[in-house]
């Protein structure tokens, strides 16, 4: 085996609105296809069934902030299963289904901290401008931890901000 063979980074990369998003390919379990709503796939209440497993949903386009878009294909659309943090299975719902990608790991650059505080690259660890005859467009690495930690942030935030419950008591018994 080579050791000077420059290393690869596998990704599961995928489109989302006008991003072109990659995931490290270790962090994916499988794509499916969605199972059909008799079946456990209705993506409106945010999870989805797979067999004896639960998957929970993870919006991209509300962590980012992109609208919202209907899917122009009738068809139910691909699951990407991942790892979500405490072993928790995520799904994340494409249109199409995504592609594997291997790229030289000199090739992406880390997002700067200073940039990831604008909403839509806090979300992105790594960066790289790809230029192929293939394709060729800026690949975004999508930084699954800082995504699953915001969003639990935003649960516990939810919690503690929530109104008390009122419990009506009688005024007078009489």
């Amino acid at each position: 085996m080579d050791n000077n063979a420059p290393k690869a980074a596998r990704l599961i990369t995928f489109t989302l609105g006008d991003y072109w998003i990659g995931i490290p390919m270790a962090s994916v379990l499988r794509v499916v296809n969605c199972p059909p709503p008799d079946r456990g796939g209705n993506l409106n209440i945010g999870v989805v069934q797979l067999g004896e497993h639960t998957v929970r949903l993870l919006n991209l386009r509300s962590q980012m902030a992109l609208p919202d878009v209907a899917s122009p294909n009738e068809e139910m659309p691909f699951l990407l299963v991942i790892w979500g943090l405490q072993q928790s299975l995520w799904g994340i719902a494409l249109d199409k289904p995504p592609e594997l990608l291997e790229l030289p790991a000199d090739l992406f650059k880390p997002v700067e901290s200073d940039k990831r505080l604008s909403a839509k690259l806090q979300w992105f660890s790594h960066i790289a401008a790809v230029t192929d005859n293939e394709m060729s467009g800026t690949l975004l690495v999508l930084d699954l931890k800082a995504v699953f930690q915001a969003g639990e942030e935003d649960q516990s935030r939810s919690a503690h901000h929530q109104a008390p419950k009122l419990v009506a008591v009688p005024s007078s018994l009489g």
